[in-house]
């Protein structure tokens, strides 16, 4: 009797462990399974945030840089924003930048004036900007001009502009010229 309780004991064990095993090792792929993917998760979640630190620095970086440059245009254009008059004889020739990008250029003639208006932006040299028309005398135009200048003081200005007409009394401006500040 002794036997057949050993034996029946034995039986129960193999054949809960048979039931308990097989749920045993389930449990023990799903762990495995979830632990990898934690680790790809991680290891992603990692990744991305990574990316996510150096994509801001990098903007962050960019965004200094163009406001780094843009400041520096700004401090630039303080130096030869506003109106510059220049005179020969009985004729004038008036130069107006705007702090907003705009240009004007009048120039008096015998019979009313020449006017050359656009936009303006910094030169590939320094000291130098590209005038980029939108009307040359009330007709569209669109030519660009290569200004240079020296603004040594606000009190004046050396421009030449090989492409600005020769005033009424034949004055060359591809030659440097003296502009006086007349203001803003």
């Amino acid at each position: 009797m002794k036997r057949n309780r050993v034996v029946y004991a034995v039986a129960i064990a193999l054949a809960a462990l048979s039931v308990s095993l097989p749920l045993f090792a389930a449990e023990e792929q799903i762990e495995e399974t979830a632990v990898e993917n934690s680790e790809k998760s991680n290891g992603s979640k990692i990744k991305e945030g990574a990316k996510g630190i150096f994509d801001g620095v990098k903007g962050a970086v960019k965004d200094g840089t163009r406001t780094a440059k843009q400041k520096a245009k700004e401090i630039t254009q303080e130096a030869y924003v506003g109106e510059w008059y220049f005179a020969n004889g009985r004729y004038a020739t008036m130069i107006t930048f705007e702090n907003d990008w705009d240009f004007k250029i009048t120039q008096t003639k015998k019979n009313g004036e020449n006017v050359w208006t656009g936009t303006y932006d910094e030169g590939p040299e320094k000291k130098q900007l590209v005038l980029h028309l939108i009307s040359a005398n009330g007709k569209t135009s669109y030519k660009d001009w290569t200004i240079s200048y020296i603004a040594e003081k606000k009190d004046y200005i050396i421009v030449s502009c090989p492409d600005l007409s020769n005033d009424p009394n034949g004055y060359n401006f591809s030659n440097r010229t003296l502009f006086t500040y007349v203001g803003k």
